[in-house]
This record gives structure tokens, C-alpha cells and sequence, in this order.
């Protein structure tokens, strides 16, 4: 590998631990490893780039689709159909789960509790 060595002072304790850690996960293969893994996932979950950690907001999931659906998705976004996944991940579910009653119970619910809301009948 190349790049830069850097040092890492530890306590044995640490590396008792580190080493134990290691032992029971062979997906790294040595403390150098480890720690280079270690260091990117705490960056990307500092600054919230990680989609795997970041915290998510109240009406977020994260879902993972089948590979020949994602690319099913991106086509049709590339072909202009979409702006993007997400959205079209929306539509779906909306056209899916959501008939036009159910849609205007929900918009009279929020008109009642003073939300705005627009049907838009595709």
C-alpha cells in the first residue's frame, strides 16, 4: 500500500483490546487496517456524509433496493421521467398504498389541523 506512515501511541490495554477486536473480526486484516477504516467511518459520521451512520430525520428510512431495480430507477430518472430516485420511490409508494379516498381523508385531516396540503392527481 502506499501513502504516508504515521505513528499511534497506545496503551496496552488498548492494544489488548484493539488485538481482541481484530482476533473476532477477520474483515480486517491487521491494526493498520482497522484503523484506516476507523478513521474514515468516524470522519464521514463527524461531518454526516455517511449515509450508513448519519442520524436520521423523523420521516427518513434508509431502503435497499435490488441492484436491477436501482438501475431500472436511474434509467428512468436519466430519461427525465424523475428528478430523482427518492422521488420516484415516492410516487410508487403513493400510487401503491394511498387510494384517492385515503388521499382525501389525509387532505381534509389537514386542512382541519391548518396544514397545507395539494392533491395533484397524476
Amino acid at each position: 500500500m502506499d501513502g504516508e506512515r504515521i505513528s499511534l501511541r497506545l496503551e496496552s490495554e488498548d492494544l489488548e483490546i484493539l488485538d481482541e477486536f481484530i482476533e473476532s473480526h477477520p474483515e480486517y486484516s491487521n491494526r493498520s487496517n482497522l484503523a484506516r477504516v476507523a478513521i474514515r467511518e468516524y470522519i464521514e459520521t463527524s461531518d454526516g456524509t455517511n449515509p450508513k451512520t448519519r442520524s436520521l430525520g423523523e420521516r427518513e428510512v434508509i431502503v435497499k433496493i435490488p441492484k436491477a431495480l436501482h438501475k431500472a430507477l436511474s434509467k428512468i430518472v436519466d430519461d427525465g421521467f424523475f428528478d430523482s430516485i427518492e422521488e420516484a420511490v415516492i410516487d410508487s409508494i403513493r400510487k401503491e398504498y394511498l387510494n384517492t379516498q385515503e388521499m382525501m381523508d389525509v387532505a381534509h385531516k389537514a386542512q382541519v389541523n391548518n396544514d397545507t396540503v395539494e392533491i395533484i392527481d397524476r
